[in-house]
């Protein structure tokens, strides 16, 4: 009963009292439940059903992106989104996004198939997601050159690791790819590489579709004390994972309406951060991409 009473509260985010009569329990009962059930699942469900590719999950995830449309070395996609929170009563103006509605940034990892690998939640709204990934543990894994294991492919004679893909809100490292800027002085293959780039990393906003539309809860602001939302959000991936590993399909009119991580993500404007061995990655990778597409 209590995880019936979870499930309807995330899959529809109806009322406190409608869930009441629903289910013959007190209102307060409904809520401590579904606060208590969110908080198990991400305490012990969490970390068997949201970690990192490594291994042969690993080689078949790089695989099933260069599918999509020929990157290579592709080990995830990151991107961030925005969940619709009450308004705090501590602070209130930092959650107060540049849409001018409360939220909390929800930033996360994708594989190729629309399972969330990684989940970073609890910063304000108005806070950059270069700030917020600059603080999280992906991006030290990253720097300490433990985001993936060693498994590189040589490419035009450089050893090219494995990476994730991001937007522009993200700086250029050897274990992260971004798309070219300054649109208007591209060359081909400049434009071939951000098409391709562009294409591959858009699972990540077809995870978050997905996310939202199973758990409706996120589309709607979350009627929940501040300090328990990164326990609603991270069991909702969670479960939204456990539903792709066995096989729960998606309905296509459950995304109507739902609006994926592009539209809800700060995009600041950063200094590109290259380095010689990124940006020699970055040439090595258009390499690839030319012959593929010739």
């Amino acid at each position: 009963k209590r995880v019936a009473i979870t499930l309807w509260r995330l899959a529809t985010n109806a009322e406190y009292r409608t869930i009441s009569h629903l289910f013959a329990v007190g209102r307060s009962t409904c809520y401590k439940i579904a606060n208590d059930t969110c908080q198990v699942i991400t305490d012990h469900l969490m970390p068997k059903y949201i970690c990192l590719p490594t291994g042969q999950r690993l080689i078949e995830n790089i695989r099933d992106f260069r599918r999509i449309n020929g990157f290579p070395q592709v080990g995830g996609a990151i991107d961030g989104t925005h969940i619709p929170i009450v308004a705090p009563r501590n602070n209130p103006a930092d959650y107060n996004n540049r849409k001018g509605w409360y939220s909390m940034v929800c930033q996360a990892v994708v594989d190729a198939n629309y399972c969330f690998t990684n989940v970073y939640v609890g910063w304000p709204g108005r806070v950059h997601d270069a700030r917020i990934f600059s603080n999280s543990d992906i991006y030290r894994q990253g720097e300490n050159g433990e985001l993936f294991p060693q498994h590189t492919d040589n490419i035009n004679g450089t050893e090219i690791p494995v990476f994730l893909l991001g937007d522009t809100a993200y700086p250029l490292k050897s274990w992260l790819m971004r798309p070219f800027s300054d649109f208007e002085n591209l060359t081909y293959e400049q434009k071939t590489f951000n098409y391709k780039h562009s294409s591959t990393r858009m699972v990540v906003e077809g995870s978050f579709g997905r996310l939202k539309g199973r758990w409706r809860c996120l589309l709607k602001r979350l009627d929940v004390a501040t300090v328990r939302v990164p326990y609603v959000v991270c069991s909702c991936c969670t479960l939204h994972n456990f539903c792709e590993v066995h096989g729960d399909g998606i309905n296509e009119q459950w995304l109507n309406g739902v609006v994926g991580g592009q539209d809800n993500v700060f995009l600041a404007n950063l200094q590109n951060n290259q380095n010689n061995y990124a940006e020699n990655i970055c040439c090595c990778v258009l390499f690839s991409l030319e012959i593929i597409y010739n």
